[in-house]
């Protein structure tokens, strides 16, 4: 299949003009600081098709379509991708030039297949057969794991000895070329392997395929589990870990368990719960929830009760409402996960999972009540906003305004208050209609936030990432659409790579991208974006210094109530002065706000 290099497609991109590619489709007239017309891809009478010439995006804020001039000529006329560009390389004068022999990617399917199915088969012989991997195989009955299931789930061991994988995989035949792009070694060296003294968990597919490896640090340094890096099989956010076992129980139940990791899931199976899986190196994505929508109408949180487990529930609950399966989060005690509780219980415990769960709702309102003074004006306030993105992601606007009602109940607010505030984050707060001429703003997609403005001018303004990401962590950032769009920036930072284009393709929350795209084409946050930019970044930094405070005041009155101040003094003056040290450093972060213009 031919493909076109990707300089190639980085080069007619930047001599684009998309008013230009537009303008040849739609009757475009300028408005302020865009170029306004009838949208093309919806009836309408009043233009509210909206292009943006300097940052090359289209958006139309009726129907919501949006994106680049590619997206623009695949949608409209229905091109493929290679179609698309060859349009635009024509327009912009640039010879195109395309592979024509098959790419690495197209070739090597079948023999990494192949390479997979040997390699699992080797993995586990180590594990369960050879004197090497008896460690690791103890490690493993130790966590409660029968050998059944490491059999069924072919659990192996990678070898200390980084030689030997290179050496093994030579003698059966396969060149070193080929095993530069398996996915098995190091970028910088076709030789070193990226496995080595782990336990390895086989990736399989629902049609029972080996696709790619996860393997987790027995000893030494490292991170403490790695994936495959993406390869022609194998893309990490659109596929499960144990999907191929689970997938029997999840059709017939029309449930799915989602767990943090291999273990977990593995602990739920050797518990009887055949319906877990886990999500492989990331947290639950959009893809991932669209495939399992084709089987359950329901799914099982279980993630680890640390609050990046409970961040990740809170956003996979948004992402199940959105793809419309009905979220339910579980509730484990006695452990950390269900890899402990498996380990320290027994497996009678696992089994009572149902008894433990709360629906999506209340998970993420409870969760905002911990988070925020609800006893307070402005605690009732933070705590709704909190919860517009998962009202965002709700799929029907009954469920939507149930769910902001039954909040409102648990934050003894009036209900019609959180409507009418969220109906106001939704119109960015612009509460007169639109006259004939004005340029529509930022609704109505989605309810807004501090960390989604924020975001969203960084995601426009990609330049002033680097110094944002040394002083905003994404872990920081309340909505999990700012979150994602941290990621895409973060991704596109590594790769060198952070045009819009590429960015907008690693977005993986679509309320998220459509909120850029209305962003860019209103132009509300191009005026003063330095501004914009460092207020947001510091409200989230005062932020997370109240938060940091409220719990050192809390460790503290707990010393005092125990009574172990007088017994452990050295604990509590650390904590003291810790607390001295927050409280000096937001009052100078006052002190900054009140002197500046």
């Amino acid at each position: 299949m031919a493909r076109i290099p990707d300089r190639l497609v980085q080069e007619i991109l930047e001599k684009t003009d998309i008013v230009s590619v537009i303008g040849d489709h739609v009757r475009l007239a300028k408005k302020g600081r865009n170029w306004m017309g009838l949208c093309p891809f919806h009836g309408e009478k009043s233009p509210s098709f909206s292009v943006d010439q300097d940052k090359g995006l289209f958006y139309c804020f009726g129907c919501q379509k949006g994106g680049t001039a590619v997206s623009f000529l695949m949608e409209l006329e229905k091109f493929s991708f290679p179609e698309a560009m060859e349009e635009l390389a024509r327009r912009a004068g640039v010879t195109l030039t395309v592979e024509e022999a098959p790419s690495p990617e197209d070739s090597d399917r079948k023999a990494l297949l192949e390479l997979y199915e040997r390699l699992a088969g080797a993995f586990h012989w180590l594990l369960t057969e050879h004197p090497s991997g008896k460690i690791a195989l103890a490690r493993l009955q130790a966590r409660g794991l029968p050998d059944a299931i490491i059999k069924e789930f072919r659990l192996g061991y990678a070898p200390a000895d980084r030689s030997w994988l290179h050496k093994f995989l030579i003698g059966k035949g396969y060149s070193t070329a080929f095993l530069h792009r398996s996915g098995l070694f190091a970028a910088s060296s076709s030789s070193y392997p990226i496995f080595a003294d782990r336990l390895m968990f086989p990736i399989i597919d629902s049609k029972s395929r080996v696709i790619a490896f996860g393997g987790r640090l027995l000893n030494g340094d490292g991170p403490k589990y790695i994936n495959s890096p993406d390869t022609a099989l194998f893309k990490k956010q659109d596929n499960l870990f144990a999907i191929d076992k689970a997938l029997p129980a999840i059709k017939k139940t029309g449930r799915a368990l989602i767990c943090e990791g291999y273990m977990d899931a593995l602990s739920f199976h050797a518990a009887g719960e055949a319906i877990a899986v886990a999500p492989l190196g990331t947290a639950f994505t959009p893809s991932q929830a669209r495939m399992l929508k084709r089987w359950a109408d329901k799914v099982l949180l279980c993630f680890d009760t640390d609050d990046a487990g409970q961040r990740a529930a809170e956003r996979s609950c948004a992402i199940a409402a959105s793809a419309g399966i009905e979220a339910f989060v579980v509730e484990l005690s006695g452990g950390k996960d269900a890899s402990e509780i498996l380990e320290k219980e027994g497996p009678g415990r696992l089994q009572k999972t149902a008894d433990f769960t709360i629906n999506g709702d209340e998970f993420l309102v409870r969760r905002a009540k911990r988070l925020f003074d609800i006893g307070t004006v402005e605690g009732k306030s933070s705590a709704a906003t909190y919860l517009y993105p998962y009202a965002d992601a709700l799929d029907s606007e009954l469920k939507r305004y149930a769910f902001l009602e039954f909040a409102s109940r648990e934050f003894g607010a009036n209900p019609v208050s959180i409507k009418a505030d969220y109906e106001a984050a939704k119109r960015g707060n612009r509460l007169r209609p639109l006259r004939d001429g004005d340029i529509p703003v930022l609704g109505p997609t989605a309810a807004r936030t501090n960390d989604l403005l924020l975001m969203t001018a960084v995601f426009l303004d990609a330049a002033s990432f680097q110094e944002i990401r040394s002083r905003v962590a994404p872990e920081d950032l309340d909505d999990f659409r700012a979150r994602d769009l941290y990621i895409a920036l973060e991704e596109g930072f590594r790769s060198e790579d952070s045009s819009l284009e590429a960015l907008l393709s690693r977005v993986e929350d679509d309320s998220a991208k459509r909120f850029v795209l209305a962003a860019s084409a209103s132009g509300e946050l191009s005026v003063n974006p330095a501004r914009l930019i460092t207020d947001g970044v510091n409200a989230v930094r005062r932020r997370c210094l109240v938060r940091k405070r409220e719990r050192l005041i809390s460790r503290i009155a707990g010393l005092e109530s125990e009574g172990e101040a007088g017994r452990a003094p050295a604990a509590l003056n650390d904590l003291l002065s810790e607390k001295m040290h927050l409280d000096a450093e937001l009052e100078a972060m006052k002190g900054e706000r009140d002197e500046r213009p």
